[in-house]
């Protein structure tokens, strides 16, 4: 004789699985951060492919956290509408938490780079230098945390690691470009 399962254990059953289970808020969510990086985008949702084309949020922006998902935070840069970006390339490299970690700062990175100085050539490499990062231009001779500024961060399903010597990164979907270091300052660029 074949037993059927009874109407409670069928009930419970769909009750157990078929229940959405309460969302737990981000604490980032209501936060606000500054943009590790320069970021582009030319549609409200991005992903961490990281295109290099598009509108430039600049790195230090102001942004209001909106709301954070396994794979997605939702955010309001100032001056430039809610952006939506995607960890959709990377998640096998990186947690979200360690994502929103790399790219959402406490701090103004700003105050990271090089004072003017009172040495008037000095001054003006520093100068030259902020200008660069600001217009997402590497050169050769910035250091791995002036390129992340300018360039952010590179997709880590094509570099997985930030001690390599070479980041790759994607100009647009069919071109990319290889930033060679000797240690932690750039060597080459490759096009």
């Amino acid at each position: 004789m074949r037993r059927f399962p009874s109407l409670t254990t069928l009930l419970v059953a769909v009750a157990v699985g078929g229940c959405p289970r309460p969302e737990v808020p981000n604490p980032l969510v209501g936060q606000t951060r500054y943009l590790c990086c320069n970021l582009h985008y030319e549609a409200p949702e991005i992903n961490d492919a990281n295109y290099l084309r598009g509108a430039l949020v600049p790195f230090g922006t102001r942004v209001d956290i909106i709301k954070v998902k396994k794979t997605r935070i939702t955010f309001q840069p100032v001056g430039h509408p809610p952006l939506t970006l995607a960890l959709k390339y990377g998640e096998k490299t990186l947690t979200m938490e360690q994502y929103l970690d790399r790219l959402f700062l406490t701090d103004d990175p700003r105050t990271q780079l090089a004072p003017p100085g009172h040495d008037k050539k000095q001054a003006a490499e520093n100068a030259k230098r902020r200008k660069l990062i600001e217009e997402g231009i590497v050169q050769k001779g910035m250091t791995k945390r002036e390129v992340l500024m300018a360039l952010g961060y590179p997709p880590a399903h094509r570099t997985p690691s930030l001690d390599a010597s070479s980041w790759t990164y994607w100009q647009n979907r069919w071109a990319t470009m290889v930033i060679h270091f000797d240690g932690d300052t750039v060597s080459r660029i490759e096009r």
